[in-house]
């Protein structure tokens, strides 16, 4: 049974916390203050800290920078409590070692979420893995400096939360609309003066609403945005296949763009490609960039990196499926894909899509052990392959693209 240490010095908040995450199996230990948390961390030796960051006497910021500095506790994840109005505390906190984020009101779901999200993931960011973004959210510029982990915990954290949000702006939208109604139908029955009071309301939290949506189109925005550039950041670990997440998605929305796919599901399809490989964040450097060809168990540990990164992105509430579409890119439709052998239809379109821009992009770039293959080489593949490790409707998409000179390989 994991062990979590709450940290939190509103006792209603700390008692909220405490019977949800006993209800959901786990331990639970209580600290009042950044101090006595301090104190508890040193005798449990928690497996997970939870942590408000206003506190009295010690705050949450300094006892994160405390629990990293001490060599027998800075490997205990760390998750801080925020509201989205305090932007710059998601910066300094992961700035100062925090792993994750909890963003003030939560539901159980969000809070189970990245809980089981953070647990048995050891705090390892040594000055060599950190990178520094720079973001805007609400209006608010910000710089963070932290692990790729983390800084995907910050953003997706953030998404999820915008995500939670959006329904409770619906649903506040659906009681708007029926009171609308409502005061059609009140109309004999109240006076004009106190109809036109609750339209004014009304038109009040309407303004409310849209304002929040459109933070809402923001956050999603810097998202995009930001996950993009932390996975071109985490392609420089390996200089022989910079920029081929960015080819693969430019390569497989034209084919899901000419496949009749929509809007929404183009849109899903491009944060899956920008991310399909977000799992080699943690596939040795040595082994990425190896002069040589791969040996088997080397090889063994490449093809964990869909199921890392479905790992990453698996509690992540997006509104597209795309922890599976990222751990089904390397399934072929004969079964003889990885990591789990899928075939057919049980493997999603995305996914397919992903996997031939994919085998495409591979092949026409160079590698640490070889030149090209070349384009020529990529269609016989693909075409060998069709209906037996690839979706036919894709190859024949990818070959009618080709013919008409819309697409041609990189040479850069």
């Amino acid at each position: 049974m994991a062990h979590i240490l709450i940290i939190e010095d509103d006792r209603t908040q700390a008692k909220v916390l405490d019977q949800r995450l006993v209800k959901a199996g786990y331990q639970v230990s209580i600290g009042s203050d950044g101090a006595e948390g301090w104190r508890l961390a040193q005798t449990l030796h928690p497996d997970l800290i939870i942590s408000d960051i206003a506190m009295p006497v010690m705050d949450g910021l300094q006892l994160c920078r405390r629990i990293r500095d001490d060599e027998h506790l800075r490997t205990i994840p760390i998750i801080l409590l925020t509201v989205m109005s305090d932007v710059q505390d998601l910066a300094n906190g992961l700035n100062v070692g925090a792993d994750n984020y909890l963003i003030k009101p939560y539901d159980t779901a969000l809070l189970l979420e990245r809980v089981r999200a953070t647990l048995g993931r050891p705090s390892r960011v040594t000055e060599e893995t950190k990178i520094a973004l720079q973001a805007t959210i609400g209006g608010t510029a910000f710089e963070v400096c932290t692990g790729p982990q983390q800084m995907l915990n910050l953003l997706l954290s953030t998404y999820s939360h915008a995500i939670f949000r959006n329904q409770l702006l619906h649903d506040a939208q659906d009681q708007l609309a029926l009171r609308n109604n409502q005061l059609q139908d009140d109309v004999e029955k109240k006076s004009t003066a106190l109809i036109e009071h609750q339209r004014r309301l009304n038109a009040e939290q309407e303004l409310v609403l849209n304002m929040e949506t459109a933070q809402l189109r923001e956050i999603h925005a810097t998202l995009i945005a930001s996950v993009t550039a932390i996975a071109a950041t985490v392609e420089t670990r390996d200089p022989f296949t910079a920029g081929h997440q960015r080819r693969v998605t430019n390569l497989a929305v034209m084919i899901g763009r000419q496949l009749a796919l929509t809007a929404d599901e183009l849109e899903g399809l491009q944060i899956a490609g920008v991310v399909h490989d977000v799992g080699n964040i943690r596939i040795p450097i040595e082994i990425l960039t190896k002069p040589g060809r791969l040996d088997t168990e080397e090889f063994a540990f490449i093809k964990t990196h869909p199921q890392t990164g479905y790992d990453i992105l698996k509690h992540i509430r997006f509104p597209w499926p795309i922890s599976e579409l990222v751990v089904q890119h390397h399934e072929r439709l004969d079964g003889s894909g990885y990591p789990h052998g899928l075939t057919g239809d049980r493997i999603l379109l995305g996914a397919k899509i992903l996997a031939l821009a994919d085998v495409v992009n591979a092949m026409t770039s160079r590698r640490p052990y070889r030149e090209p293959l070349g384009l020529d080489a990529a269609i016989e593949e693909i075409q060998t392959g069709r209906a037996k490790k690839y979706e036919p409707a894709v190859v024949d998409t990818f070959m009618s693209i080709h013919r008409q000179g819309l697409w041609a390989p990189e040479t850069a």
